[in-house]
């Protein structure tokens, strides 16, 4: 099963942050990164870390709330 959570870079912050991408999430794409972090902050770019490798205390104490969404599926 994979992950509605991608990892990520924020404005002004230097840890780690998470976004949650799903269909069922309106305005978010398999392609595009949503411009908010979990915690708030503005979205820079990916982050090479992995979703368990994340920094953010807030973002780690908000991802409960979207661990159930589906995700986009990725067909080959």
């Amino acid at each position: 099963m994979r992950s509605p959570f991608r990892t990520v870079t924020a404005a002004n912050s230097p840890l780690t942050h998470l976004v949650a991408v799903s269909p069922a999430l309106c305005g978010t794409s398999p392609d595009l990164l949503p411009p908010a972090t979990l915690c708030g902050r503005s979205v820079l770019d990916h982050a090479d870390a992995g979703p368990g490798d994340v920094q953010c205390p807030r973002c780690l104490l908000r991802a409960p709330a979207f661990m159930g969404l589906p995700t986009y599926e990725v067909i080959t």
